[in-house]
């Protein structure tokens, strides 16, 4: 059966029990088919709980404790309203409701039912006043904070009234053996019913506990992945460039230096055409993993584009920088390319470095050694190159 939800001006945006899912990633068939399961579970113990307050008011009744009319219109009502309830859960007519859970239905359905008891039965007054109690408890059904309050003001309203007027005639059943077990009984269904929905709302916190978490986690790896390059396993243009910023602040705040280093895999296209782009792509990693070992643990590295990457080197200055990166061109040229794409292979990289100076712009800091590595290419490949003065 497809089933459409009703899209009214005056709908709430989200309903605290609704068969819709808040979020727009969530599975929408999925989450429908829990909120069935989860929404005749509650029935049924509503049923369960209504069946029992029946038994007690037939007891009740037995014992000559109330009218055996005032229970068999309560028992006709219960059951007919229930009835129909029922049958718009199975049938999926309760979809085309704005309050899907119908709880409104269900409140006043079991609040008219009792007052109606405190009126034609004011004998029996204890149980009842302990049901409406107990039905209180089923508020996290309610459409919104406002329906909830609305109709238990007008209920406790409904009492005062009912209790200054039939209130001498209303009594306990515990003069005697019988209406003292009787007694019992209701508090125990009262409380049965009260810890059936906490227990049944805590495994539901404790789910959604569980859900947060893995949603928590699943938002550190997208937070992760969003700044880290899929190939090389440093960040990525975003991520890199991240870093660059916050080491830039630290720079204008604390007076220290700050250099960066834009770096190109010489003659990247012809290991391509030699090895493919897969043997492209192992260089690619390969030069990841060496700028994660040779780099210090402050510093930055990030594919910056295509061959290219940048490096963030915060309190250091160019004598500093040149030193580190000459000792990682080295390990570059120096490190075993036959094995890693291919007999033959050769790999190195072109160097271009440039500090910071007080006020300029992020990409003013790049574009120079952009230019100092182009000069660099210009010159033969596999150097480093200072930022001219």
């Amino acid at each position: 059966m497809t089933v459409s939800f009703p899209s009214s001006r005056n709908a709430p945006r989200r309903l605290l029990w609704g068969p819709a899912p808040d979020s727009p990633l969530a599975d929408e068939a999925e989450h429908l088919e829990r909120w069935r399961r989860r929404t005749w579970q509650l029935h049924m113990s509503v049923l369960l709980s209504h069946s029992y307050a029946l038994a007690l008011f037939i007891a009740h009744a037995w014992l000559g404790y109330a009218s055996w009319m005032a229970v068999g219109g309560y028992a006709l009502w219960m059951g007919a309203v229930m009835g129909f309830i029922t049958w718009a859960y199975a049938s999926g007519w309760c979809h085309t409701l704005r309050d899907p859970g119908m709880f409104l239905l269900h409140q006043l359905t079991a609040i008219s039912g009792v007052l109606g008891l405190l009126v034609a039965a004011p004998q029996v007054a204890f149980q009842a006043l302990v049901m409406l109690i107990a039905f209180s408890a089923d508020g996290f059904l309610a459409r919104s904070r406002t329906s909830f309050l609305l109709t238990w003001v007008a209920t406790l309203l409904a009492v005062a009234v009912i209790v200054g007027w039939r209130g001498p005639q209303m009594r306990m059943t515990t003069d005697t053996a019988m209406g003292q077990m009787l007694a019992i009984g209701v508090v125990l269904g009262a409380v049965v019913r009260c810890s059936t929905l906490v227990t049944f709302f805590r495994n539901m916190q404790y789910r959604l506990g569980i859900a947060n978490e893995k949603l928590a986690t699943a938002l550190t790896q997208i937070e992760v992945l969003a700044r880290q390059d899929e190939v090389t396993g440093v960040a990525n243009r975003r991520g890199v460039m991240e870093r660059l910023h916050q080491c830039l602040e630290s720079a204008q705040r604390d007076g220290t230096p700050l250099c960066v280093v834009l770096l190109d895999v010489d003659h990247f296209k012809q290991i391509n055409d030699s090895f493919g782009h897969d043997g492209g792509d192992r260089v690619l990693k390969a030069f990841g993993a060496l700028l994660s070992s040779q780099l210090r643990a402050g510093d930055g590295a990030g594919r910056y584009g295509g061959e290219e990457f940048l490096l963030v080197l915060p309190d250091t200055d160019l004598l500093q920088a040149g030193e580190l990166i000459e000792r990682l061109r080295q390990r570059i040229a120096q490190a075993s390319w036959a094995q890693t794409i291919g007999t033959g292979a050769r790999v190195t990289a072109t160097f271009g470095i440039a500090q910071y100076r007080p006020g300029e712009s992020v990409e003013a800091m790049i574009a120079r050694a952009d230019a100092a590595m182009y000069s660099g290419k210009s010159a033969g490949r596999n150097r480093l190159v200072f930022e001219q003065a």
